[in-house]
């Protein structure tokens, strides 16, 4: 599918061992990873509304053409949770622009 989008979309990679299935809480406890995500969340959605788009693309898995997505509904919950960690981590003016973009959204 094509992707309607002014940014170069990141792809993510997982590696998956044991027994097959990748460790969600691990992963959500992976600094690295989780700073990713908040990263491509705010950056997609940014994307989104200058494109008018219906959907924010994040990131594609692994160079497969499967993209994590999230629907206009879901952008206000995600930046609010993107905001909650930015707030933990004292990044008042990061703060501010994801206050900007969900006043947008509104």
């Amino acid at each position: 599918m094509a992707k309607k989008t002014t940014r170069p979309i990141p792809s993510m990679v997982v590696n998956v061992v044991g027994n097959g299935r990748p460790d969600i809480e691990a992963l959500c406890n992976n600094e690295i990873f989780m700073k990713a995500v908040f990263k491509e969340t705010i950056e997609g959605i940014k994307d989104a509304i200058k494109t008018k788009s219906q959907t924010a693309v994040l990131f594609e898995l692994d160079k497969s053409e499967y993209y994590i997505e999230l629907n206009k509904s879901q952008w206000v919950p995600a930046l609010q949770t993107c905001l909650d960690k930015l707030v933990e981590g004292e990044k008042y003016e990061e703060c501010a622009q994801i206050k900007e973009l969900i006043s947008k959204i509104k």
